[in-house]
């Protein structure tokens, strides 16, 4: 896949690829899930003001019919090196919507196209107000699987932009729930260069450290581009129309490893 970065835009061959559509997450708009946004510094960029930015619907001309008529979409994102504070640049963070007539929220599956990702994965608050969080750390290749009902938030842990891809359900993104995040000030856990640090605004019954396992049967393997395994075997993405269908055990999906 022939992509540059240039000017906070992804730049790719138009005549390949079906019209994208750009979109940016600015400082202004994103420091609301930081502890501390005082002080905000993007490494390498000429436009310090954009925490992150990518483009939906990156389907190529002629895999566009595949996309639309499965109703899935890829979408590319990549996060500026930098901090907010102490804390690493990150996407905000939120939930998926529920699919119609049941409880069941949307999952989504990521690809780490270059080093430094990590993922924070929260479950929705149980009863007695208490989450429990999984902490992805990720090598080029790895695929990770968002399950049904976990907020999810992206980082960029190294000094050069992170570029990662994911596949969902198509416009799923339309129905995403960002208030816990905004109301609690991010996720339960920040990242900065210590480690983890906790938001006070949780409690937490669990903490997993996990690298992701591959899935085969669900077209997650790292010698594939998510991209390419879904074009030669879309129906092994089922999963992420019809989660109620599917077991997503987090011992099926991730290992514990020590950060």
């Amino acid at each position: 896949m022939s992509i540059a970065i240039k000017n906070n835009k992804l730049i790719y061959d138009k005549p390949a690829y079906k019209p994208a559509v750009d979109w940016t997450k600015s400082f202004v708009d994103g420091k609301y899930a930081y502890s501390d946004n005082s002080k905000f510094e993007v490494q390498n960029s000429k436009l310090p003001e954009t925490l992150y930015f990518g483009a939906r619907y990156m389907e190529k001309t002629k895999d566009e019919e595949t996309f639309v008529s499965r109703d899935f979409m890829a979408d590319m994102t990549v996060i500026n090196p930098g901090k907010v504070g102490d804390e690493y640049v990150k996407t905000v963070g939120h939930y998926h919507q529920n699919k119609p007539g049941t409880k069941v929220a949307y999952p989504e599956v990521y690809e780490a196209l270059t080093s430094n990702i990590e993922y924070l994965l929260q479950s929705e608050s149980d009863k007695s107000g208490k989450v429990d969080v999984i902490w992805v750390v990720t090598e080029p290749g790895d695929k990770v699987v968002m399950p049904p009902n976990w907020g999810h938030v992206s980082m960029n842990v190294g000094s050069k932009p992170i570029i990662e891809m994911d596949l969902q359900k198509r416009d799923n993104p339309n129905g995403s729930d960002y208030s816990m995040f905004k109301e609690r000030v991010g996720g339960a856990f920040y990242r900065t260069e210590e480690g983890l640090s906790k938001n006070p605004n949780y409690e937490v019954s669990s903490l997993r450290i996990v690298r992701p396992l591959e899935r085969p049967d669900w077209g997650l393997t790292r010698d594939k581009s998510l991209y390419d395994s879904f074009v030669e075997a879309p129906e092994k993405f089922d999963y992420l129309l019809n989660p109620e269908k599917y077991d997503f055990s987090l011992d099926g999906l991730f290992t514990d490893i020590e950060l």
